[in-house]
């Protein structure tokens, strides 16, 4: 190969790199960096670095309530991330080995929350546990109960809502990684005296654990991002770090400790991917 050909592959590449890598610097790089010197108290357009303070971090730090706020944001996105897991994986199974007609149906299904959007899922869900809505119609028909039940602003509503938006995030990476688990590993334990459960657990699961993996990582950014859904069925006094980041600038009008929980929620979804990516690593290893 001719230096020139050489110098025109790479010219090529840098060609093709360059839209992306545009898109990653004004879309997601320069607005970071605007939000973290306006989390230290430095306001874009002045950039006088001599008022930089870290009082919005210590703030923050020293503060019960945003303290606590953290913590409910990394407690949904865990539990929501599990029961996801949990709920999802027959499906993903199922969609990856079956043959069956009914396999469409069920793919359909598992795309509708991702087609519909979470401002409608979030509507639908306020229909359905409302005290005028269908559960509660349901059971007062029925004689079950004699008043509407609150079903609606709190920890259950909010949790099932999550896990139904991004149910379809944790069943792809799942499919996707059964897909390449070759069926004759399952068939040559079931000979060698394996039972269903313990060829699930020693073979199929060890081997779906990237998938789920992935999964885990998706549907904890989602919901540890997620905003309208909490708000609308959460009620009063279910504060996840969106919504006290959208408390500060809309109510407080504190753009800088705004930005301070902004740069703390991305701080935690990094933390979270180095960790991933390092248990992952591990486990290849083994």
């Amino acid at each position: 190969m001719t230096r020139s050909s050489t110098d025109l592959g790479q010219l090529a590449r840098i060609v093709l790199l360059l839209p992306a890598t545009i898109i990653v610097v004004v879309g997601y790089v320069l607005p970071s960096l605007v939000l973290a010197a306006l989390s230290f108290g430095i306001v874009p357009g002045v950039w006088v670095f001599s008022e930089a303070t870290t009082s919005h971090y210590m703030r923050l730090l020293g503060d019960i309530y945003y303290l606590r706020v953290v913590g409910y944001t990394l407690f949904l996105g865990i539990v929501v991330s599990v029961l996801t897991a949990v709920l999802a994986f027959p499906v993903g199974y199922y969609l990856a080995r079956s043959r069956s007609r009914l396999t469409s149906l069920y793919a359909v299904l598992t795309f509708t929350p991702l087609a519909v959007g979470m401002n409608m899922v979030t509507l639908g869900w306020m229909i359905i546990l409302g005290k005028t809505g269908f559960i509660n119609a349901l059971l007062l028909q029925t004689g079950a109960i004699n008043d509407p039940l609150q079903l609606l602003y709190g920890w259950g509503a909010v949790i099932v809502a999550m896990v139904h938006v991004v149910f379809t995030f944790m069943v792809l990476p799942i499919e996707a990684v059964v897909r390449q688990i070759d069926p004759s590993l399952e068939k040559a334990a079931r000979i060698l005296g394996a039972g269903p459960i313990r060829t699930f657990i020693e073979v199929v699961l060890p081997l779906s654990l990237p998938g789920i993996a992935a999964g885990f990582l998706i549907v904890f950014l989602q919901v540890c991002g997620a905003f309208v859904l909490p708000l609308l069925l959460g009620g009063q006094g279910f504060t996840l770090m969106p919504i006290a980041i959208w408390e500060q600038i809309t109510v407080s009008f504190d753009r800088s400790f705004a930005a301070t929980l902004s740069v703390a929620l991305i701080l935690i979804s990094i933390v979270v991917m180095l960790l991933q990516m390092r248990i992952m690593r591990e486990k290849s290893l083994v």
